[in-house]
């Protein structure tokens, strides 16, 4: 289009709207033009129906000027130097801010962009959306379980210098907030999941849901048939739905999984260690400027319905009786396998719920279904996600579990 017909269009527009009192949707109707546009164009100044910036010089910024670009390279090569944990465009683009309140920079992809073109970041993965879409991965049940959800995963075991092998419990909400926590643990066992978790709550709200996988420290004796452990029973205990990921599946429980990642990088990989004592102080200096990033990114109103471990106080944890337990569902995500020889006649699903083969329908194979334990029915229900998020049950069976008391 010439900038002749543009600028002609413009004015109409504005003329049609101004003395005609025409409606947006008339006006972009009889002009060939998009709604949004018109929109635009009824409120511009008569100065600014004139200007035209197609066939700009490609790189050179519209908005902002070439000093505001060197100061965006200044900040991220001091935030670097300072040996801040977090460097990308969110955090300088919130540092230049504060250093420029005359002047601000609204556009974080102008700073993305700019950084990228001065070599000091690098081009993020583009996200494979979608990919197990064929397995029927229940996505939107998960996201209705609960208004505050976390999750929770050991990392290590670490080594020192000296040798000695350090272990660490990542715990990472997903909602209201995105904050991640990191504390070190004396190993992966039940008794240091309980411990930290418990102080984590005292000032973190109690969340609804924890997702976590099928370590025996959560709570699954796979020695046992249909038996949950004390893991298990301090969650119900406090009324936290446990949510029990596809065993060998740690894309499952992606959240907390990236939150490892994060800490892999930014803390562990880039800090040498003298000894544990050292690791305690510096990782509450990584919780603090995780927790100061995730504030710049989270876009999740806060809940107000949320409660602490001091609202728990006098309560048994320890408790094996099911009808003083505060949750009475566990949930589990299972992948189901194929037992018999692919198009044979005895050819069926299968999958282990605590040591418990289920069978299921040949046409599930190869894809999720989402199973709920209901304590007090002493029953197993397993659904399968169709499209819209509808659940379909497609098997029922009794379920009595080991070790509590009915």
């Amino acid at each position: 289009m010439k900038k002749v017909l543009l600028i002609e269009k413009r004015k109409q527009a504005k003329k049609l709207y101004e003395e005609n009192n025409w409606g947006v949707r008339k006006i972009a109707r009889y002009v060939v033009a998009n709604k949004c546009s018109v929109c635009k164009w009824i409120n511009m100044s008569d100065e600014e129906l004139e200007k035209d910036n197609r066939g700009w010089k490609k790189g050179k910024p519209r908005k902002y000027t070439e000093e505001q670009k060197k100061e965006i390279k200044r900040i991220r090569r001091q935030l670097e130097k300072e040996e801040d944990f977090f460097v990308g465009a969110p955090v300088v683009l919130d540092n230049y801010n504060k250093q420029h309140k005359a002047n601000p920079i609204s556009s974080i992809r102008f700073v993305d962009r700019t950084l990228q073109e001065a070599g000091l970041t690098k081009t993020p993965q583009k996200k494979r959306r979608g990919v197990s879409k064929y397995m029927n991965y229940p996505k939107r049940t998960l996201n209705k379980l609960g208004k505050c959800v976390m999750s929770a995963d050991f990392i290590g075991p670490k080594y020192l210098k000296g040798g000695d092998a350090v272990n660490f419990l990542s715990c990472k909400y997903a909602r209201p907030s995105k904050k991640g926590i990191v504390r070190r643990v004396e190993g992966q066992t039940t008794d240091e999941s309980i411990r930290i978790l418990k102080e984590i709550w005292r000032t973190e709200p109690v969340p609804d849901v924890l997702q976590i996988d099928n370590d025996s420290a959560f709570g699954i004796i796979p020695l046992h048939e249909k038996t949950i452990g004390r893991f298990t029973l301090f969650l119900l205990n406090l009324g936290v739905k446990p949510l029990y990921i596809a065993p060998r599946s740690p894309w499952n429980n992606g959240n907390v999984e990236g939150h490892n990642s994060v800490f892999s990088k930014k803390f562990w990989n880039k800090i040498r260690f003298a000894d544990e004592d050292e690791i305690d102080v510096k990782i509450e200096d990584f919780n603090v400027a995780y927790e100061k990033y995730t504030d710049l990114i989270n876009n999740n109103p806060a809940s107000t319905e949320v409660k602490f471990m001091k609202d728990f106080e006098g309560v048994d944890f320890e408790n094996k009786e099911v009808k003083k337990f505060k949750e009475h569902e566990i949930r589990f995500l299972r992948i189901v396998r194929r037992k018999g020889d692919k198009g044979d006649k005895k050819e069926y699903g299968f999958i282990d719920v605590l040591k418990h083969e289920i069978k299921l329908p040949a046409k599930l194979i190869n894809s999720f279904v989402y199973c709920v334990l209901y304590l007090k029915k002493k029953k197993l229900f397993c659904y399968a996600e169709k499209d819209g998020g509808r659940l379909k049950g497609v098997k029922k069976v009794d379920f009595k579990v080991k070790g509590v008391i009915y």
